[in-house]
């Protein structure tokens, strides 16, 4: 009869004795990740579960096409898959573009949970997760576009840069190849702080990126790493040659790895936030969820840059929480 509630307290939780006070709250952004760990952890993996339904289209279509692909250049010399290159780069990854729009559309949801859980607020799970859809689809849509539409050029670079390779001139496509990839993990960053701050506040999409590319080259050797670390349950599947390990990857992407990459990304944006925009505009979000929230006191986890993300950017940026839960900024911004 024990065993009967070990999933139950695995999806749920252990029960808390007493109400956390401040004291209980951790000191930096890196002791919150880990203090969500492990007492939030029952409501990451069920924003996780809601989250991954929107991305099982992108992952079911991903299998398929791959494996057609595979399968049509298996016979092919090089030059042929060359001229074949962008054909097939189209129907894969280009099919994929309204697919990523719809994952992302899902994001929303998990990202204005995390946002909840790391300033320690309540969940009320579908209603919360509805909440941030209509909160912020319409930009989660427009950088699910922007994602997809660099995906297709990006792999496109790298197929052609490959195949390239074994015909000549190395070092050129060796170089093409070295670049595409780091843009595309530059990117990436810059994705996750363009998700962070649609989720945080009411800015325009011009805005919105200008500010995320910003931030991701003030902070671009701690903000790489987090960004890898957060993604490393799924990256390790997702760039091996074999379909059945791929699957593996979207089964751990389903039950964990969205929900571990939504929250690690969100509290250390905040960290980045609280250095280069709450400071001034927002003191009241300045540490929120952590010990001495709304204090002067700086986190140690943040690097001293000492510069700012020029205001511009994030002027008349605005809290988009509701029900008054919390404080908003001025709301004369762009749209959400």
């Amino acid at each position: 009869m024990k065993n009967r509630g070990i999933i139950k307290r695995l999806i749920m939780g252990k029960p808390r004795e007493k109400d956390f006070t401040e004291d209980d709250l951790p000191a930096t952004r890196r002791k919150q990740f880990g203090f969500l760990m492990r007492t939030r952890f029952g409501v990451m993996f069920r924003f996780n579960l809601l989250s991954a339904l929107f991305f099982v289209p992108l992952a079911v279509w991903e299998l398929l096409v791959s494996g057609y692909v595979s399968n049509y250049l298996a016979d092919m010399t090089v030059a042929e898959q060359l001229s074949k290159a962008l054909y097939l780069s189209l129907l894969r990854y280009g099919t994929e573009i309204p697919l990523f729009m719809l994952g992302f559309v899902g994001l929303t949801g998990a990202f204005y949970i995390a946002r909840r859980i790391s300033w320690g607020q309540s969940v009320k799970l579908l209603k919360d997760f509805g909440t941030g859809i209509k909160q912020s689809y319409k930009q989660f849509l427009l950088i699910g576009l922007v994602t997809g539409i660099v995906n297709l050029i990006a792999n496109y670079i790298i197929d052609y840069s490959v195949l390239s390779l074994t015909v000549g001139n190395s070092l050129l496509w060796t170089f093409v190849l070295v670049l595409a990839a780091l843009f595309m993990l530059i990117f990436a960053v810059a994705v996750m702080f363009a998700l962070c701050c649609s989720s945080l506040y009411n800015i325009t999409f011009g805005r919105l990126f200008l500010g995320a590319f910003t931030m991701t080259f003030k902070t671009l050797f701690s903000s790489v790493g987090v960004c890898l670390l957060s993604l490393l349950p799924l990256l390790v599947f997702m760039f091996m040659p074999w379909a059945f390990v791929r699957i593996i990857g979207y089964c751990v992407a389903a039950v964990f790895s969205i929900g571990f990459a939504v929250t690690m990304q969100t509290v250390y944006s905040f960290g980045v936030f609280d250095r280069f925009i709450n400071e001034k505009q927002y003191p009241d979000f300045v540490r929120m969820g952590l010990r001495g929230s709304g204090s002067d006191e700086t986190d140690e986890d943040a690097e001293a840059d000492g510069d700012e993300i020029g205001d511009e950017s994030f002027e008349n940026s605005a809290d988009a929480t509701e029900n008054g839960d919390m404080q908003s900024a001025p709301t004369e911004g762009g749209e959400q």
